[in-house]
């Protein structure tokens, strides 16, 4: 097994200047030796681009799309722009913390599975990175089946996206439960084709903000019936017709 293999950790940024930097530098911080960032901006309209550009260095990656192009579709430039075994997907207004990389790689070697996923702290908004990293009691979110995974806490091994595909650019929301039900199945009666392992460590600051995806969806409930309904077609499909390249954008390298 080499040693420290090369983890990516992609961020997926749409005007959030205000939180990009502390993102990056979350990441930045990491007791983990051997880590690449590949920040997509998805044509931000505030500084976001001007902020997470200062950042960019030998092991940090910035890439600006000249239109907004919807969060799958960033989040796959970023996978194939990346180049470590292992990926991790954050949003841009999350944070981690400053040994999620050691845990999550510990666990999955440990176990020899494929997928690990964990805790996530949730936090207000304004609060700073340092501010996080002195939270004594935190706030946890747990999700420990595959149906309810917080999509900041997972690590994967990125040959899984050779099999099962990129995330599907049709969702602007709710793609990465679509992923997990070709990894796992929607229910207890389909095959899961993927070993995984929960972590019960806390691997990532999640901020809930007015802005936040979990706060636009529920303020936009009829817009998340819709792509809800939408994931599950597509997940139909796959099932029906398996996962090729026909209907589904695989990663080639």
């Amino acid at each position: 097994m080499e040693e420290n293999p090369l983890v990516s950790v992609i961020v997926s940024l749409y005007n959030y200047e205000k939180y990009i930097g502390d993102c990056i530098q979350s990441i930045s911080n990491q007791d983990y030796p051997n880590v690449e960032m590949v920040v997509v901006d998805d044509a931000s309209m505030d500084k976001s681009y001007k902020v997470a550009k200062k950042y960019r260095s030998d092991n940090v990656k910035i890439i600006r799309f000249n239109k907004n192009r919807g969060y799958s579709v960033a989040k796959n430039e970023g996978i194939i722009n990346s180049s470590g075994k292992y990926i991790v997907m954050l949003d841009a207004d999350d944070m981690l913390t400053k040994n999620s990389i050691s845990m999550w790689m510990e666990a999955l070697l440990k176990y020899g599975v494929d997928f690990v996923h964990a805790n996530a702290i949730v936090i207000k908004d304004g609060i700073s990175l340092k501010g996080c990293y002195k939270i004594d009691n935190p706030k946890l979110e747990c999700f420990s089946t595959p149906y309810h995974i917080h999509a900041q806490s997972v690590l994967l091994k990125r040959d899984l996206h050779k099999t099962f595909g990129l995330y599907d650019e049709r969702l602007r929301s709710r793609s990465d439960r679509e992923m997990w039900w070709r990894f796992f199945g929607q229910n207890d009666n389909d095959k899961s084709f993927v070993s995984r392992y929960y972590l019960n460590e806390s691997v990532v600051y999640y901020r809930y903000h007015r802005k936040s995806m979990t706060n636009m969806r529920q303020k936009k409930r009829v817009y998340d019936k819709s792509v809800r309904k939408l994931a599950e077609e597509v997940c139909s499909m796959r099932k029906k017709e398996g996962i090729n390249n026909i209907n589904t954008r695989i990663l080639e390298r």
